[in-house]
């Protein structure tokens, strides 16, 4: 089903759903989730999903079911890449700038709601939990998620395509950051699975 992971596609059949998010800021929800240290199950990630898109009357079928797995599935296993694959799921590049741009300004808003939502549940909090480095990503994305144009004017030149492409670059490389430091030193913190904690030392 990886074909299938896709921006307009999975867009599409949210929308005939009746979401009122589009694909790109579900996804940035649940990687706001997940960089807050949870990890969720597909009846949990249903549930939060439906709630997101103010579909919580739905009673999903299979194959809609399947399509909310595999954002689930591919977005956790992004965030995992130890090569960096991880990129937010937005238009392709044919789309135009500004629209590319609104879908990444509400990418960041969806995460920074995800992450907002679940920070409480990762033990830390937004003021002393947090490195200063993953401080000034937030502030950098909240800042990205008010954008709605690139281009000035109504021509798109090269140069922006560049800023854009740069603009989505530090997005991922913020996004796996605040992931890394927030979920390892989780991690780091969590006693060992095998260890007895009544055993003295």
């Amino acid at each position: 089903m990886t074909e299938l992971y896709e921006f307009h596609f999975l867009n599409d059949q949210l929308f005939n759903l009746g979401s009122v998010n589009s694909v790109a800021e579900l996804q940035g929800m649940l990687c706001g989730r997940l960089c807050a240290g949870e990890r969720l199950e597909a009846a949990q990630w249903n549930t939060l999903a439906l709630e997101f898109m103010d579909l919580e009357h739905l009673a999903l079928e299979d194959e809609q079911s399947a399509l909310l797995a595999l954002i689930l599935e591919r977005t956790q296993a992004l965030l995992d890449d130890q090569q960096l694959g991880f990129t937010p799921l937005l238009p392709a590049d044919e789309t135009s700038l500004d629209n590319r741009a609104r879908e990444l300004g509400a990418w960041c808003e969806g995460f920074l709601h995800g992450l907002g939502q679940a920070i409480g549940q990762s033990g830390l909090s937004a003021d002393t939990g947090l490195s200063d480095d993953v401080k000034d990503s937030l502030r950098d994305l909240a800042h990205i998620s008010q954008a709605e144009a690139i281009s000035e004017g109504d021509s798109e030149t090269e140069q922006d395509e560049v800023y854009w492409v740069e603009l989505v670059e530090y997005v991922k490389v913020a996004v796996l950051n605040i992931y890394n430091d927030i979920v390892l030193a989780k991690a780091a913190k969590a006693p060992p699975v095998d260890e007895d904690p009544n055993t003295l030392h």
